[in-house]
């Protein structure tokens, strides 16, 4: 056998370009506004939640249970927002012309005797703008 396929790491690289910084400052701001509109809608529900348990008759342990429930959750959304902020401090950190990394996907690469092991399993797309620009092997 002189040749077999293999499945290689394809890495995605973004050039980095003033259009797609704003895109994706834009896109940030809406993921932002989306998260406040969605934990203010969770602290109107929590308040009437624990007021018809309340209500109800609910134990003071169970009380207690509900609550934590819902500060791990309220706790979730302060993960969310400062993950977000870190985003978008990281994109104003990004230069014009830089390339970043977006992910990797995986693709079939003939190997065959005498390629070089290193250059064949090393790939990268170079991504400009949604367009494909180069192709790294």
């Amino acid at each position: 056998m002189s040749s077999i396929t293999i499945f290689r790491e394809i890495i995605l690289k973004q050039i980095v370009t003033e259009q797609g910084k704003e895109t994706s400052r834009r896109e940030l701001r809406e993921q932002l506004v989306a998260l406040n509109n969605e934990q203010l809608e969770f602290e109107e529900n929590k308040k009437k939640n624990l007021t018809e348990f309340s209500l109800k008759g609910a134990e003071g342990a169970q009380l207690d249970r509900i609550r934590q429930k819902f500060d791990a959750e309220a706790a979730d959304f302060h993960i969310r927002r400062d993950q977000l902020r870190m985003n978008m401090d990281a994109l104003e950190e990004l230069a014009v012309g830089e390339e970043v990394v977006m992910g990797s996907v995986e693709g079939p690469y003939d190997l065959q005797v005498g390629d070089d092991l290193n250059r064949a399993v090393k790939a990268e797309i170079i991504v400009k703008d949604g367009i494909v620009v180069e192709i790294r092997q």
